[in-house]
């Protein structure tokens, strides 16, 4: 009788054992399943697309295994993955767009210079709409130039860090920025055109407005803000449609001829110029800014444009050179107090021929050189390091004044998008 209490006892213990274990274990479930359902909708990522296009030359792209790719002037890009670098030698250039996943929306753009070497560590997005995190670029410059412009964060926030043997550079608003590494000078130098940087080194942070500059010594916190380039033109970046240009009238060879387009458009997230025009005969338009600036005091006066053609019917630029799809060209006075202007072409279709289509404009009294051909519907940027030196490389006096700048769009039909025109003057 005792011994089967004792059972009993031990038969109502281990039931009891077994339901709260029961109870806990499915406590523990409903608790947790919901927890960790959260964690993986707000933590799980995707890959960002990053896209790399030639913009002069052959590029290359190293992956983690040792294998190279190359890019050439023309190609469609290709997609970079987490751990390749970008390379380019002495003579070429590249671009590279970043943007979430299956979408137009751009978040970055780097123009990447000569010998640099742009190594990517990160770039991820989350993969649910629930989640409350943002969008992270994480790179590694270890010598060279870039130029980034991050555009208008639309409904995600961008964060963007950049490393450099000297320090970390931490980009968190939209705006323009450029990051040069010196291995000969063992420094880093970062310039804010617009937005908000936080440089980081040796421990101490600084934070540099826009027009300001900051310099990181290698094994030093950073110094600044230092003096930066001043940009002589207002608005350059179209952010505020065409204020401060002057829209000239449209020319049409042809009188029953059509008039095309100006508009300032949205493109993934960045206000361009677009301009259009679909018609026979020649038609042209242009947009001037006033400038008259004193440049005769300056260290350096660099010209700086971002553009692409999306559309030329005309062979290079016509039979007189004098129809590109874009010039650019800058008013200026001489030492001497000479006016003139300097102009450079740029065309996207067509093949040189003396006789039928030649690479200069051959009724045009001005300062120029050959019309440069671009990748078709690719953005392009152009940049000369300094106007005086370009001027002096044709036989020219330097700049005293710069009256004017003025974008002209000609041909028959054509389509040109302009995303940044800059001319920066150090003092």
């Amino acid at each position: 009788m005792i011994l089967d209490e004792k059972l009993s006892l031990e038969r109502q213990r281990t039931a009891w054992i077994v339901l709260i274990a029961s109870f806990t274990v499915f406590t523990l479930i409903c608790i947790s399943t919901p927890v960790l359902v959260n964690a993986y909708l707000q933590n799980a990522t995707r890959p960002l697309d990053v896209v790399v296009q030639a913009n002069q030359g052959t590029v290359g792209i190293d992956d983690e295994a040792g294998g190279r790719r190359a890019v050439i002037v023309g190609d469609t890009g290709q997609s970079i993955v987490t751990g390749e670098h970008v390379l380019t030698g002495n003579t070429a250039t590249a671009l590279v767009s970043v943007r979430p996943p299956e979408s137009d929306q751009l978040l970055a753009s780097f123009q990447v210079y000569s010998n640099t070497d742009f190594h990517l560590l990160k770039a991820e997005t989350p993969r649910f709409e629930v989640s409350g995190h943002g969008r992270t670029l994480v790179a590694r410059l270890d010598n060279g130039r870039i130029r980034l412009n991050v555009a208008e964060a639309a409904g995600r926030p961008f964060t963007l860090q950049l490393l450099t043997p000297q320090g970390e550079v931490l980009i968190a608003e939209p705006g323009q920025y450029a990051v040069v590494v010196r291995s000969e000078d063992k420094d880093t130098q970062v310039t804010v055109r617009s937005g908000k940087v936080d440089i980081l080194a040796a421990g101490q942070v600084l934070t540099l407005l826009p027009g300001s500059r900051g310099r990181i010594p290698t094994g030093s916190s950073p110094e600044g803000p230092l003096g930066t380039e001043r940009n002589l033109i207002v608005n350059g970046d179209f952010s505020r449609s065409r204020e401060q240009w002057i829209l000239n009238p449209w020319i049409v060879e042809l009188a029953a001829q059509p008039e095309g387009q100006v508009r300032t458009l949205d493109v993934g997230g960045e206000p361009r110029l677009n301009v259009t025009r679909q018609g026979i005969g020649h038609a042209e338009v242009s947009l001037r800014q006033v400038i008259n600036q004193d440049v005769s005091e300056l260290t350096s006066l660099r010209l700086l444009f971002t553009f692409r053609i999306l559309n030329e019917t005309l062979g290079v630029c016509g039979v007189k050179g004098s129809e590109c799809p874009l010039f650019v060209r800058v008013n200026y006075v001489d030492e001497a107090g000479a006016s003139n202007t300097w102009q450079q072409g740029f065309y996207a279709t067509g093949e040189v021929d003396p006789n039928l289509t030649p690479d200069i404009c051959t009724t045009c009294a001005m300062v120029q050189g050959p019309h440069i051909r671009v990748p078709a519907q690719q953005d392009y940027f152009y940049e000369i390091a300094d106007f005086r030196e370009e001027l002096a490389r044709h036989g020219r006096l330097p700049p005293r004044l710069i009256e004017s700048i003025s974008l002209v769009f000609s041909g028959h039909g054509f389509e040109v998008e302009v995303a940044d025109v800059a001319l920066l003057a150090e003092e």
